[in-house]
């Protein structure tokens, strides 16, 4: 898959997600990784409510930074840098952060919570 064509599925994945034709970006990470599933489980271990995870394979490390740096000029909360990537990162992965907010059991539900809750804003 070229360049070109994984930012436009990335972007399709987003707002099939998020069923909007403008979904905010900052609610997305989009990284690089050399081993998708190494990499998934990471984040799982961090983020308890992980969605909408998917990844493509850019083919090389340069196409890889290139579509995490278009995503983070974009906005999502991803870093444009390598990092501790190298040169076998290849994979370009992409998911939604989970509302941050305590709710529930895990703190008071408020107007202004509830509705950021329901309409997914943060």
């Amino acid at each position: 898959m070229n360049i070109t064509s994984i930012k436009s599925q990335i972007t399709k994945h987003i707002k099939k997600s998020m069923n909007s034709k403008n979904p905010r970006l900052k609610n997305w990470y989009v990284g690089i990784t050399n081993d998708e599933k190494r990499r998934k489980a990471e984040h799982n271990a961090k983020i308890i409510n992980l969605k909408y995870w998917k990844c493509f394979n850019a083919g090389s490390l340069r196409s890889a930074n290139e579509i995490e740096a278009y995503f983070s000029k974009k906005g999502t909360s991803n870093r444009p840098s390598k990092n501790g990537a190298n040169e076998k990162s290849k994979f370009v992965y992409v998911f939604k952060k989970p509302n941050k907010k305590p709710l529930g059991l895990n703190g008071a539900f408020t107007e202004n919570n509830l509705f950021g809750f329901l309409f997914d804003e943060k």
